[in-house]
């Protein structure tokens, strides 16, 4: 199938420098199946240059291909949302970061060339993109433990050069032992899934997720029903009280879904919500930091064009 010429916006810097390599092999691929003349290779230079380079691609551009982590693929994404919806070429990944959550929500590959296999297959279909405060996520945005683990995470990623879920779960101990804390929130859904009420409710709790998909963290299920093209976002909030043991116990039968049954565990879908906290929380946005303690969410439904796996 045609689908013009192929952008790929790789970053270098991915997995601690390893994402050079990455972008090599995946430009080998490319150029040995589309040839110079339907490929061109983009090798970000600096935080928010993805998106840069995905607002000003030319009107040829049929694709373009984010490798590496979420966070590219946040900027490559938010950088399509600035063009008009009906310039916005479809979006491929190839995950070559260390959580590959929006990689895994499209079912791609993890091995490149297979990954190139199924984006050249061009099987595309619409996703939602969520918005919050003016930003946009795709797979996620969490507040509390959560968020506290993601970013230490991040830190012991870029300090020790490791990554993987293993690096994850050494955080989420850390965090759950030592930094336990509890944060009180408003909740305010402004337009609730069809045939639902809006809701107002205050309460306490350890994390807030907000997602698009049903993973985070490299792959934890924390909203295993969540869809990208269901025109909602999927909520799911931990309360008190629970002691650091029965926490991770908590976050271990997550991994898999299976936490949804713990009284402890919440959820709720909406189109749109006013999040409020009580003090500033640890907050991420796709892996990166995000800072406030008022936050007003939505869901763009179909705003994108994805390539699947």
């Amino acid at each position: 199938m045609a689908i013009g010429k192929i952008a790929l916006i790789a970053n270098p810097a991915a997995q601690n420098g390893r994402g050079s390599w990455a972008a090599v092999e995946a430009a080998s691929h490319l150029r040995a199946r589309v040839g110079d003349d339907g490929f061109r290779l983009l090798l970000t230079e600096r935080p928010g240059h993805a998106m840069a380079l995905a607002a000003g691609l030319g009107e040829e551009v049929g694709a373009v291909i984010a490798l590496g982590g979420d966070g590219i693929v946040n900027e490559v994404a938010s950088g399509l949302m600035e063009r008009p919806a009906a310039a916005r070429p479809a979006l491929g990944v190839i995950p070559a970061g260390s959580g590959n959550d929006y990689a895994a929500t499209l079912g791609m590959a993890s091995s490149i060339p297979r990954a190139i296999d199924q984006i050249l297959a061009f099987r595309t279909g619409p996703a939602d993109i969520g918005r919050v405060n003016g930003r946009y996520f795709v797979e996620t945005l969490s507040f509390g433990l959560d968020a506290a683990i993601a970013l230490d995470t991040m830190e012991r990623r870029v300090r020790t050069g490791r990554a993987g879920t293993r690096l994850y779960l050494e955080s989420a101990v850390d965090q759950l032992f030592h930094h336990l804390e509890i944060y009180d929130f408003a909740l305010n859904v402004l337009r609730a899934a069809p045939g639902l009420a809006p809701i107002y409710l205050k309460g306490s709790c350890y994390l807030f997720a907000v997602q698009m998909g049903p993973t985070y963290g490299g792959h934890f299920r924390i909203t295993p029903e969540a869809s990208l093209d269901d025109g909602l976002l999927d909520l799911c909030w931990a309360t008190p009280t629970l002691t650091a043991k029965r926490a991770l116990a908590v976050l271990l039968a997550a991994r898999f879904g299976r936490h949804t049954g713990n009284r402890h565990i919440h959820f709720e879908r909406a189109e749109a919500l006013e999040l409020s906290f009580g003090c500033e929380p640890p907050a991420q946005i796709d892996g990166e930091k995000i800072e406030g303690d008022h936050f007003i969410i939505d869901c763009i439904p179909g705003a994108l064009t994805v390539i699947f796996g």
